[in-house]
């Protein structure tokens, strides 16, 4: 048993970590709401629009983490093993970064058109970040039932693997089907950058899992 552990038996839980790491887990849906809306619009201004609300949705979880690693040098026990605290903000971080990312290349290299591979690619963001959501909000009874939070673990390993598929079907019919080298190399950016996503996402899970193993 470790040390924050045996703590953690014998001292209140403190309270003040579980609405960050549910805020930011419902800003990063926030975000890849309008994702999918900017995958799908052609308005090049709309587009600008919906990229400055996700950029200002990173900077509010950035903010957040910031508390987050606040509240840590603070308390003296935290609900989990710290690092694994610190594991998931990072997990958290990197699934709104490649959002933020996806967007800002969509902006910058204005594709003639995305297949709508990408849309399905975004789709299956959306839906890991409603996961994501889901077991963030059982992080404050995790420990005594696990099974809701695990539910959301699995569908997130079951959507990177879709993830994966839909990227490695697109990346192979890219470059059957695209005579434009430039339009090749942008979109193939812009979707590696949507896969990406997807791949952290999961990391998330597996971040949630070691914390299920320890404590449940």
């Amino acid at each position: 048993m470790s040390l924050n552990r045996f703590f953690s038996v014998f001292l209140p839980q403190e309270e003040k970590f579980f609405p960050e790491y549910k805020q930011m887990s419902s800003r990063i849906v926030a975000a890849a709401d309008l994702f999918t809306e900017l995958v799908s619009t052609t308005s090049h201004d709309r587009q600008i629009e919906l990229y400055t609300k996700i950029k200002a949705i990173e900077t509010e979880c950035d903010n957040i983490i910031i508390t987050i690693f606040d509240q840590l040098n603070d308390a003296f026990v935290s609900p989990f093993d710290r690092e694994d605290m610190h594991q998931l903000c990072d997990d958290l971080d990197d699934v709104m970064d490649y959002i933020n990312a996806s967007a800002k290349r969509l902006i910058l290299y204005q594709p003639k058109q995305m297949p709508n591979t990408a849309m399905h690619m975004a789709e299956i963001i959306l839906e890991g970040a409603k996961a994501i959501e889901v077991a963030c909000g059982e992080l404050k009874t995790i420990n005594k039932k696990p099974a809701i939070a695990l539910e959301q673990c699995a569908k997130l390993h079951d959507l990177e693997h879709e993830g994966d598929d839909v990227y490695d079907n697109f990346v192979k019919e890219l470059f059957e089907s695209e005579q434009d080298t430039k339009e090749l190399i942008k979109i193939k950016e812009i979707m590696h950058n949507m896969e990406e996503a997807t791949d952290c996402a999961n990391h998330v899970g597996k971040t949630l899992k070691t914390i299920i193993v320890k404590y449940a």
